[in-house]
């Protein structure tokens, strides 16, 4: 057996890399597969080579972590050292596309985490209740309006315009449901997480978060319908105006308002002092509807609870003769 310091290791490994630069050639799958994860290596290596002092956040730590290093110590004695790099270099060749799969692996998981991360975040932010520590309001004290019955989620449908349509709020989905049944695509937002997690239940498109940021937030796209119920029956007069405005700029040129609340003034003894300067009647709806703009009407409701809804189109704006305008 040849002694190590006999051991001519820069011919063996020019032999090992010849070696292997005939079967890239010839096979063209290792080729191809060195590419690939070199790439994708390039893309989620991390910035960072170390962490400082084990401090950080933990998959900043992971990611780290994950660039394993498969070049092993060879020690500095002469002979001995060149048998280590020997059995390192033809080791090392074998191991290589298992070491860099798994830190591809390792890479791509650390990149599902921080986007699933983000958007627990995002659902956190948005089902979370503001904590008032000056004490509850009066709307506080007041309790949530119930969910419409049966028979006024029919109504409401029956008198839902074109879509797209949104229902605020949209509570456990019910006329959300509804008016999807009827052929008309429909979503609604709602703010108590209990109703969301009912409404996603039964299947309707119930958005977590509360019903006017989401109405002030939504794209300018154009709904054909918008269904305000529920949380405007805690509002003062003030802030429905700006309901009202906010709703007539999200509105097509064609669209409508329904409004299915019930009449303050059939509340209980209970309701009617803890809710005093919340809420109005369906009356003085359609009075700021009219002023807003719209041609609103009452269409009846045989409910106990909710005796008239609401309904408000625009008002077409009259076209201007060209040729009357001139002196």
């Amino acid at each position: 057996m040849p002694s190590p310091d006999s051991i001519d290791t820069e011919r063996v490994s020019a032999t090992i890399e010849a070696e292997a630069e005939k079967q890239r050639r010839q096979d063209g799958m290792i080729a191809q597969l060195e590419l690939t994860i070199e790439q994708t290596w390039a893309d989620i290596t991390p910035s960072r080579a170390v962490v400082d002092g084990g401090e950080g956040h933990l998959l900043d730590q992971a990611a780290s972590l994950a660039a394993l290093d498969p070049q092993v110590p060879v020690g500095s004695r002469r002979g001995l050292r060149g048998v280590k790099w020997l059995i390192r270099k033809l080791t090392y060749w074998y191991i290589r596309f298992l070491t860099d799969q798994f830190n591809v692996f390792a890479g791509v998981l650390i990149r599902h985490l921080r986007s699933l991360e983000a958007r627990l975040g995002h659902l956190e932010a948005a089902v979370s209740q503001p904590v008032d520590h000056s004490g509850p309001t009066a709307s506080d004290c007041l309790d949530d309006p119930p969910e419409p019955s049966p028979t006024v989620v029919s109504r409401v449908a029956d008198l839902a315009g074109s879509g797209p349509c949104l229902v605020l709020s949209g509570g456990e989905g019910a006329i959300v449901q509804a008016i999807g049944d009827r052929g008309i695509r429909a979503r609604g937002a709602e703010q108590d997480p209990d109703r969301v997690l009912a409404g996603l239940r039964r299947g309707a498109d119930i958005r977590p978060g509360d019903a006017l940021a989401y109405l002030a937030d939504a794209d300018d796209e154009g709904f054909g319908t918008i269904v305000l119920t529920g949380l405007v029956e805690k509002l003062p007069p003030s802030a429905l105006q700006g309901v009202i405005d906010q709703a007539g700029r999200k509105l097509k040129g064609t669209g409508r308002i329904v409004v299915v609340v019930a009449d303050p003034a059939n509340r209980s003894r209970v309701d009617s002092e803890l809710g005093s300067g919340l809420g109005i009647s369906p009356t003085t709806w359609r009075h700021l509807l009219e002023r807003a703009g719209f041609d609103a009407r009452l269409e009846p409701c045989p409910d106990s609870r909710i005796a008239e809804i609401v309904v408000a189109h625009r008002t077409a704006i009259p076209s201007v003769d060209s040729s009357q305008s001139q002196p």
